[in-house]
């Protein structure tokens, strides 16, 4: 899964902070210190499963993931081939939400930088803006998370990305007027590729070219780290235009089917 671009910066995140077992077709991620990070706690397979596989899958999950029996999800996923259709109504049938993701890379070459606007600006954040941050992602929550679990996990992923800033491998960008933080995300690093993590815009300033701001600044410093940078967008996900306006370009798909109590997604 090293080459896979996608899945290669995921495991930068996963190895830091987690556990990750490698097993015959598949390899077996924990974070125990994250319990409700879905795409933090599953099973990474090397192919496409099927129906037929489920119980096994399951199993194996119960086994190798939830050893504790305290998780509330099942989360499998595997690289999706060109032109690939996954056969896993099985699954949906019994409550899993079935996900396609294309993963997006940008060179130097590539990148297409927009006219710079002088009124806003980009810049780290420091130690005590991390509430804007925090703040800034609970009002633009999707409404199906529930505030209380979703700052759980807010505040886990804040934990993890202060630590990696501190060892150096990356760093949590904004993009600010005045004293209002408009935008953000983050660019994390392994020896050869970039990876972007929560790009967000504040709903106020959607469709102003911000995101745009963002993304190029961040993208034109990272790059002179390393010549690649990786983004991972739902295959619906509007913003996906912006990232190829950038000149972010499909590189590959990943599938995912995930499974949590159905009192969460009220």
């Amino acid at each position: 899964m090293d080459s896979h671009p996608g899945f290669a910066t995921d495991l930068l995140f996963d190895r830091y902070q987690g556990e990750v077992s490698q097993h015959p077709g598949f390899w077996a991620v924990r974070t125990p210190s994250a319990p409700d990070y879905y795409f933090g706690n599953y099973l990474l397979l090397s192919t496409a499963p099927s129906d037929r596989d489920k119980g096994w899958l399951e199993q194996s999950f119960d086994l190798l993931v939830d050893r504790d029996g305290g998780l509330r999800h099942r989360t499998f996923q595997w690289p999706l081939a060109e032109g690939q259709n996954s056969r896993v109504a099985g699954f949906v049938a019994t409550g899993y939400q079935y996900m396609e993701c294309v993963v997006l890379t940008l060179t130097s070459e590539q990148l297409i930088a927009p006219p710079v606007r002088p009124t806003l600006t980009v810049r780290p954040l420091v130690a005590s803006e991390w509430a804007d941050w925090l703040a800034l992602e609970l009002e633009e929550r999707e409404p199906d998370y529930p505030a209380e679990r979703y700052l759980a996990y807010l505040e886990s992923r804040q934990r993890l990305y202060q630590a990696m800033i501190s060892d150096g491998l990356g760093d949590w960008w904004g993009l600010w007027c005045g004293s209002e933080l408009v935008a953000s995300c983050g660019l994390f690093f392994t020896a050869t590729q970039g990876r972007f993590q929560l790009v967000r815009t504040r709903r106020a300033w959607r469709n102003q070219g911000c995101c745009k701001q963002l993304l190029a600044r961040v993208a034109t410093l990272g790059l002179a780290r390393v010549p690649s940078l990786v983004i991972v967008a739902d295959e619906q996900y509007h913003a996906q235009k912006v990232y190829r306006d950038l000149g972010f370009t499909p590189r590959a798909r990943i599938a995912s089917l995930c499974r949590w109590p159905r009192d969460e997604a009220s």
